[in-house]
């Protein structure tokens, strides 16, 4: 049964949609500048809330994992997914192919201007190197799309709001109403901050394709290129929605998985293992001593860029995308509590990503440490992308290894972008209950839609351009955030002695 569309939300979100891209393709030399400009006041003036929030929010899930709440049942009957199954799907929905382009070259960055005053190109820097995208793609990140998703689910499946939407995280301070001026607000904000997330995301990760597919098939990457890559995207990620989360995201999400398994453990195999896993057993254990000082440093005496550059664009990039993969995440944890929501992002999320790191980016340094392909040098003719191509063709069986990054990368932009539409099109309907979808025709608009922002991302400049978006967008959410964390806190404790446990 086709599910009635909330027209507010849907038309506000289709408004600020245009009216942010059609600038962007007429005047893109003024909207960069606007752009850069705005990244540098939010970055300098919030960047501490940016860390403080990303902290508070690994001690609030901790409380809630380990003390009486955690057994917390979210709705009736066993879990939907198996966990292999549900680990798969927010997993996917959480990283997308922007992890494949970081993963393997963002190394090369902290290697040349190493954090704490480290000397660059030194063994100090290299061990930064290593173990600083660990923590940026590890336990704070995920500990900001769990809250969250542990806000909405719980009014969801407990409260039973029959509302998917980021408003219902609020529920607390509601009072009832759902559908109110406050609810269109945080509806409004969340959308628009997906679709700046997401677009950035597709902004980072397409022109990776469009130079992998440029390599398998001989041809120079460029714009038209690109714009090739974004059509078999949107085709790609509209099939999935289409079909449903069964049918679609959940088989495309297991596909990829094990497609970038065999490429991790090809990477291992064929290059230097004994470097690989030697440099990963010592970054997360320097990761893990140093996970304090990396979440609360604010450069406080020598600014040199590095927490505005990375580690406040990383927590806002989290933020803007928190409430999607909330929503996401919510809808397949039916059964679950929520110490198993907490410990599996925090865990299965965090693995994932750091095998990327692990593996390709430590791959990358080897090769650039060693003095077999000088990366930084290519990185500097060219871009990272063409460093990424060279850090393969190091390896035996390159072409085989260019297909598989190019062909997972295709798949987690896929399985982003299709649980990005599905959970705008849950956003902008008016009610649904926990087993079922949003239309059909209207997760397919979003699918389509949400293509927009990247392509004029591209047009502008690009990867810069993609950054500055994410931190723009994810300001007003992250006040909401704790709206949402406090929310869930005080309506635990109301409904304390009513709660459901496993």
């Amino acid at each position: 049964m086709s599910k009635p569309l909330d027209r507010i939300n849907f038309t506000i979100t289709t408004l600020v949609l245009i009216a942010v891209s059609l600038p962007l393709l007429l005047f893109p030399g003024a909207s960069s500048a606007i752009l850069l400009t705005t990244y540098d006041w939010i970055a300098v003036h919030f960047g501490w809330l940016y860390l403080l929030s990303g902290a508070a929010a690994l001690v609030f899930l901790a409380w809630i994992a380990f003390g009486r709440f955690g057994d917390v049942r979210l709705g009736e009957g066993e879990p939907e997914f198996s966990t292999p199954s549900w680990a798969a799907m927010l997993f996917s929905a959480g990283v997308g192919a922007g992890l494949m382009y970081w993963a393997a070259i963002e190394w090369a960055s902290y290697l040349a201007a190493p954090p704490f005053g480290a000397e660059p190109y030194s063994s100090e820097a290299a061990t930064w190197a290593s173990s600083y995208g660990v923590h940026h793609w590890g336990f704070v990140a995920w500990a900001l799309y769990c809250v969250p998703t542990l806000a909405i689910a719980y009014s969801f499946y407990v409260r039973k709001v029959p509302h998917l939407k980021y408003s219902i995280a609020c529920d607390y301070w509601l009072a009832g109403k759902e559908t109110g001026p406050l609810a269109r607000v945080l509806d409004s904000l969340f959308m628009i901050a997906l679709i700046g997330g997401a677009g950035s995301s597709l902004g980072f990760s397409t022109p990776l394709i469009a130079a992998l597919v440029g390599r398998l098939v001989g041809v120079e990457p460029g714009f038209g290129l690109e714009m090739a890559v974004v059509a078999v995207c949107v085709v790609l990620f509209a099939g999935s929605v289409y079909l449903g989360l069964n049918r679609g995201i959940r088989r495309l999400s297991d596909l990829n998985m094990i497609l970038a398994f065999i490429l991790l453990a090809l990477v291992l195999v064929l290059g230097d293992t004994l470097f690989l896993v030697n440099t990963a057993v010592n970054a997360i254990g320097h990761s893990l001593q140093n996970l304090i000082r990396m979440s609360l440093w604010t450069e406080p005496f020598n600014d040199t860029g590095f927490v505005r550059e990375w580690t406040v664009f990383y927590w806002a990039w989290w933020v803007a995308y928190g409430p999607f993969v909330g929503l996401f995440v919510t809808r397949i944890s039916r059964g679950r509590s929520l110490r198993s929501v907490i410990l599996g992002m925090l865990s299965f999320g965090p693995a994932g990503c750091w095998l990327f790191y692990l593996i390709l980016g430590n791959h990358g340094l080897g090769l650039q440490l060693a003095g077999t392909v000088d990366l930084l040098g290519i990185m500097a003719a060219s871009d990272g992308n063409q460093a990424i191509i060279a850090g393969l063709d190091a390896l035996p069986a390159s072409t085989l290894l260019v297909g598989l990054l190019c062909l997972v990368s295709t798949i987690f932009c896929a399985t982003t972008y299709d649980s990005a539409s599905y959970t705008l099109a849950a956003g902008a309907t008016t009610a649904m209950h926990p087993s079922e979808d949003p239309a059909r025709w209207h997760r397919l608009f979003w699918a389509f839609a949400i293509a927009i922002l990247p392509v004029s991302l591209m047009y502008v400049g690009g990867i810069r351009e993609a950054q500055t978006a994410v931190l723009v967008v994810s300001l007003p959410l992250l006040f909401t955030l704790w709206l949402g964390g406090l929310a869930l806190s005080k309506s635990l404790k109301r409904d304390e002695g009513t709660l459901e446990k496993t």
